[in-house]
């Protein structure tokens, strides 16, 4: 048996590598900036100070949670189906994300969210191909086939295809939905070809030697950090509407009631300012009618 360490002797506050110590931090420097951890553990101080940061902290943390929720109770209902497959993925991105934009790397969080809008956008489809596009098994065989080639990233569309296309056939998603879905990708694809919101390292010394630009510091930021909150909540709000206007019987178990309790909890009192027409239909939600849904059973996905 390995001997037994103890956190100051982990990896995450190795004293030999700056790049890899979580809890860096040196006593001239800010003291909201230093190893990802440290920026962390100091926002949990910052928020307690300055209750507004709850809103885009804890919030998150709930709305995050109500998504594990209904996504995991749309997988156990129907786990045949390729979005609730693909959604399972999405709110492990989506924690991901959350915990980057904790630890200081805003630009790298939100561009998780256009990978996450993107994939919804591709489950979208491969539903509305499934119940609504095709007729025959040997139709099925071929979205199948389709959906394996995308999973392997041997799919040549483009995402913008799919989205006119679950317009025009699946009536998933409206005319006037498509507009504010194109105008939320395109604000998180600013972030995929851009080195914005990312940090100018900070000189460092190994001995006698100085580094300059060790990019080894983050550093909390209030305005990124309310930048990704933004986006955060206006996909996970999409995200959740469709996925409960899909699978209504999500509503009746316990764990959507949950979800749906805590997103009223914690946004009743916000929706007014933050207008999300998905916010507000989720509001509007209640557990106890649910319309029908189809049953039929598909094959494998895989």
């Amino acid at each position: 048996m390995g001997k037994k360490t103890d956190l100051k002797d982990s990896c995450a506050c190795c004293s030999v590598t700056n790049c890899i110590n979580l809890f860096r931090h040196t006593k001239d420097a800010n003291e909201l900036e230093g190893g990802e951890l440290y920026v962390y553990k100091q926002l949990t101080h910052t928020r307690v100070i300055n209750e507004e940061l709850v809103r885009y902290v804890c919030s998150n943390g709930v709305l995050l949670q109500c998504a594990c929720f209904i996504a995991g109770s749309a997988y156990e209902g129907y786990s045949n189906h390729y979005l609730t497959n693909i959604c399972i993925e999405i709110v492990r991105d989506m924690k991901a994300s959350f915990y980057l934009a904790m630890s200081g790397h805003y630009r790298q969080a939100i561009l998780i969210q256009r990978c996450v809008f993107e994939n919804f956008l591709y489950g979208l489809y491969f539903h509305a191909e499934d119940y609504t596009f095709s007729k025959s098994k040997d139709d099925l065989k071929i979205v199948q086939k389709n959906f394996r080639a995308w999973l392997d990233g041997k799919s040549s569309r483009k995402s913008a295809g799919y989205l006119l296309d679950i317009i025009r056939k699946g009536g998933l998603i409206s005319e006037d939905e498509k507009k504010e879905w194109h105008k939320l990708f395109n604000q998180l694809s600013k972030f995929v070809h851009t080195i914005l919101h990312t940090p100018i390292g900070k000189a460092i010394k190994y001995g006698n030697v100085e580094i300059s630009g060790c990019e080894a510091v983050v550093e909390f930021d209030k305005n990124s950090l309310i930048e990704w909150s933004g986006y955060y909540q206006t996909l996970l709000f999409l995200v959740l509407h469709k996925l409960l206007i899909l699978y209504p019987s999500v509503k009746k178990k316990e764990a959507g009631k949950l979800a749906l309790k805590f997103i009223k909890a914690e946004f009743k009192k916000l929706k007014d300012e933050l207008k999300n027409p998905y916010l507000n239909e989720l509001l509007k939600m209640r557990g106890s009618r649910v319309a029908k849904e189809s049953q039929r059973e598909a094959e494998p996905l895989l």
